[in-house]
């Protein structure tokens, strides 16, 4: 792991621990104690098996992603690097993400440009569904900035989608990309780009993806609504449907502020949302909302240190990697 890399998830680590400063700042500290000690800490292996569900969803999307553009890797060796990987959310924007694609090009030699488009259909179908699932709550949230920055997230996405099936369309902007000076030498990467991009967006292989999606953000959206009974939320089937909403939301909220995890913009969307929304107190809100930011962020970056840890050879040579290469090809 380069020393730029290394910068960055410590910077990240920085910025986590002063958001929870500020949020515990926020609130008072012995609300906040006595909340998280009265939480039956029994329902933690159903979070945490809740929140586990939605990290095999997308491990199986990851995989059948590169089987769909005709990857000859193991599953288990794809596994590795969904694992390692899932380090790469501490990464300003989740950019560090696409070192998946190098990753895949040490083990099979498979060129970057080819599925470097797995990590655009990834945030796209896991962008659509959070807001598929939250929708049902989307235009009752009184909270007008949000619904908005929602609807912007989802017209951006179904855009892309439509602009990469529409063949022509998306040809003429690749032959009008590829006459500017800097953009010409990676004519190559584009196409291979644009042609995995085309196959993954296919209608029915989109909708696949998207079902996968579904049922993963599902999961870990019934996986707050377990932390939020913990916490004194009415167990009923419309509590249930507004915690999935707040967690998605939040989830898409912070994919916007691009924050590393999206710290901050995660964590305030879940303490705010909640306590408007199921009139929870500000401090058991604020407990539920790390509660379930530390059995799924963190759960998966310490599933990450673990698996770089015990493979630290799929990175190897990353940091003569250029960014133009990580984003276009070799």
């Amino acid at each position: 792991m380069n020393n730029d890399f290394r910068r960055k998830i410590f910077y990240s680590l920085i910025l986590a621990f002063l958001v929870y400063v500020g949020l515990i700042l926020w609130n008072d500290w012995s609300q906040l104690a006595a909340a998280l000690t009265d939480f039956p800490w029994l329902s933690l292996p159903l979070i945490l098996a809740l929140a586990l569900a939605n990290d095999l969803g997308r491990l199986l999307k990851w995989q059948w992603y590169l089987q769909l553009l005709g990857v000859k890797i193991t599953r288990v060796d794809s596994a590795r690097i969904f694992g390692v990987g899932m380090l790469m959310v501490m990464t300003p924007g989740k950019a560090g993400e696409f070192l998946k694609s190098y990753m895949v090009k040490n083990v099979t030699g498979t060129s970057m440009s080819i599925t470097a488009p797995i990590i655009l259909a990834e945030r796209i179908t896991d962008g659509m569904a959070m807001l598929l699932l939250g929708s049902a709550g989307l235009f009752a949230f009184p909270e007008v900035a949000a619904r908005r920055i929602a609807l912007f997230v989802l017209a951006c996405f179904v855009i892309a989608v439509i602009v990469i099936q529409i063949r022509p369309l998306a040809l003429w902007f690749l032959a009008m990309g590829q006459r500017l000076p800097v953009v010409k030498k990676f004519a190559s990467h584009l196409n291979n780009l644009y042609e995995s991009s085309y196959l993954i967006f296919k209608p029915r292989n989109f909708l696949i993806s998207l079902g996968i999606g579904l049922l993963s953000w599902a999961a870990e959206g019934l996986a707050f609504y377990v932390v939020l009974r913990g916490f004194g939320v009415v167990a009923s089937f419309e509590n249930a449907l507004v915690a999935i909403f707040i967690l998605c939301m939040s989830t898409v909220i912070g994919a916007v502020v691009a924050t590393p995890g999206g710290l901050g913009g995660v964590e305030g969307g879940l303490a705010t949302l909640t306590v408007r929304l199921l009139g929870l107190g500000a401090a058991p809100a604020t407990a539920a909302a790390l509660l379930i930011r530390f059995s799924t962020l963190w759960l998966g970056v310490c599933i990450g240190v673990i698996s770089f840890l015990l493979w630290p050879h799929l990175l190897a040579g990353s940091e003569n990697v250029r960014r133009e290469q990580i984003a276009l090809g070799d």
